[in-house]
């Protein structure tokens, strides 16, 4: 992983290389930093980036259209928990075990693939009831613009 300071500011000269959100929520993060404003950033490329940002457009569209959850970030830690993929810790403070939502940072392909699924049962379930698994899934994949190829047609 790198690590570096960046500023968010419009380009000063021209062919400037910079750093853009790719998709509306990565643009709702990047506008809470406040312009000519130095952040601290870290950055890395997991090789199932694609399947990363399904999950978080799913998530966050799951929190829009619900009243559950105030934000993208609340709904991931709820899902998450929700769908297993937790830890137990003690917690100083209370003096009690708690049940906390694990990171998706060292996440295998495959068990992000199983973590979404879970996840889309839950919401077509218990959050959003009544909305269809392969219609949740393909309104997702229209926001992300994704393009599977079909099962039938060879990899290249």
């Amino acid at each position: 992983m790198i690590e570096t300071t960046l500023v968010k500011r419009r380009a000063l000269y021209r062919g400037e290389v910079g750093l853009f959100p790719s998709t509306p929520m990565a643009l709702e993060d990047i506008n809470t930093v406040a312009n000519e404003a130095e952040v601290m950033c870290g950055f890395y490329s997991p090789r199932h980036l694609e399947a990363l940002k399904f999950l978080w457009a799913l998530v966050d569209k799951t929190s829009q259209n619900s009243d559950r959850y105030l934000d993208k970030d609340e709904a991931m830690s709820d899902l998450k928990l929700r769908a297993g993929h937790s830890k137990l810790l003690y917690d100083d403070k209370t003096k009690k075990l708690e049940l906390r939502p694990k990171s998706l940072k060292r996440i295998s392909a495959e068990q992000l693939r199983q973590l979404t699924e879970k996840i889309i049962t839950i919401i077509c379930v218990e959050v959003l009831p009544g909305m269809e698994p392969n219609e949740l899934r393909a309104e997702v994949e229209e926001m992300c613009k994704i393009k599977q190829e079909s099962k039938h047609e060879p990899a290249r």
